[in-house]
């Protein structure tokens, strides 16, 4: 599962009312704003519907359709073939902060200038989308369509996050038009904070597949530290983040549950390696701590009313019950047969690993423009890319 994102609305926009001449490009330019009042429309729908409702499929793809219209006019702009008489001014709602006065579906739709605020918002859109398509993925789930369903999901959520650490690294850098008050979701460090959370929730899928297969206990554990590890760069860079738009606390909450979640599943993974290799002190410890972590999620989301309560504590919960049960099995087997001192918690530290990643970032290259110059990118390739396990 991966954050749930309140897909931001835009206000109504006529690209030639901003070029002084449009040359041959007139039927195009057409065609562009009307690809853009098509998404428009359909998020300002989607308000309207229930989650059950929601169509996520249907956002990527209006999406996809009004992309390479978009990416026509930036390049374009950039190489001259469409003279503006004024510079392009956009607005998008920000969904992600904290605003002093709004909240939620009243946060204010913040206007900002040049073609590059407009890409970055819909390739952010774009992203929400793909992860809000994993969730409906992870929930339609039957024995029959698990293993397929969740590669699939696994595949979505690495392109969401190769979609965010695109526009840190390529689309933010080049606006060059940024005020003080631009939201949050167009500085760089909360792209970034987002693509490391999501490709971390794909490799928790990843995880999910591979317990199907019997992979030993000890790596799985060190593949949820690793996922821990990505949680806790992203808080760190979403904290670093000052200024008049503060990050949504929905979703810093969400990320802190989550680094205390994975961490417990950790734990619980190394007591049953522990229980495994007859280290009974050592399983008890770690079920303990395994546990004691899950409740303290449940309490922190009780504690923080004015927070919407995170998805992890829903998770805790479910697996409080198990863990509770295998400290209960394990604490009777070390007080009758193996009569081991169970470890401190401060010890037990010490002897939980360091984590290891399991997917690879995908590489994401915005789709070739419909009209106009194409400009072509240096490619580059990755180790495993695409590769799951």
């Amino acid at each position: 599962m991966s954050y749930t994102y309140a897909l931001p609305t835009t206000g109504a926009l006529s690209f030639v009312d901003f070029f002084g001449s449009v040359g041959g490009y007139s039927t195009e330019i057409s065609d562009a704003t009307a690809q853009r009042g098509r998404l428009r429309a359909v998020l300002k729908e989607l308000k309207k519907e229930t989650t059950s409702e929601r169509d996520y499929q249907h956002i990527i793809n209006t999406i996809e359709d009004y992309l390479p219209y978009l990416v026509s006019i930036v390049n374009c702009i950039e190489n001259n073939e469409l003279k503006l008489k004024r510079s392009i001014e956009t607005s998008w709602r920000s969904t992600l902060s904290d605003h002093i006065i709004h909240t939620g579906s009243n946060a204010p739709r913040i206007t900002c200038s040049d073609i590059q605020y407009e890409l970055i918002f819909v390739l952010m859109t774009y992203a929400f989308a793909c992860s809000l398509q994993t969730n409906h993925l992870l929930n339609s789930m039957t024995d029959d369509t698990r293993s397929t369903l969740l590669n699939k999901a696994a595949d979505l959520l690495n392109t969401s996050a190769s979609i965010f650490d695109f526009i840190s690294k390529n689309v933010i850098p080049s606006w060059h038009q940024s005020p003080e008050n631009r939201p949050v979701e167009t500085l760089p460090e909360f792209s970034i904070a987002l693509s490391k959370m999501t490709l971390a929730d794909a490799q928790s899928i990843a995880i999910n597949k591979a317990q199907l297969s019997n992979t030993s206990k000890s790596l799985i554990a060190k593949l949820y530290m690793g996922i821990a590890g990505q949680y806790e760069m992203a808080y760190g860079l979403l904290s670093s983040i000052t200024g008049a738009q503060n990050v949504s606390s929905d979703l810093k909450k969400y990320i802190s549950d989550g680094i205390q979640f994975y961490k417990a599943m950790a734990k619980k993974l190394l007591a049953m390696d522990a229980h495994d290799n007859r280290k009974m002190g050592q399983a008890v410890g770690f079920m303990r701590d395994s546990r004691a972590d899950l409740k303290a999620i449940q309490q922190t989301s009780l504690s923080k009313a004015h927070i919407r309560k995170s998805a992890f504590a829903a998770r805790a919960a479910k697996e409080e019950e198990e863990v509770s049960a295998l400290h209960s099995k394990y604490e009777m087997l070390n007080d009758t047969v193996s009569y081991e001192l169970v470890p401190l918690r401060q010890d037990l530290l010490r002897l939980i690993p360091g984590g290891r990643g399991l997917l690879e970032l995908k590489k994401y290259s915005l789709p070739k423009p419909f009209f106009g110059p194409t400009i072509e990118a240096p490619k580059t390739t990755y180790l495993l890319e695409g590769r799951y396990f």
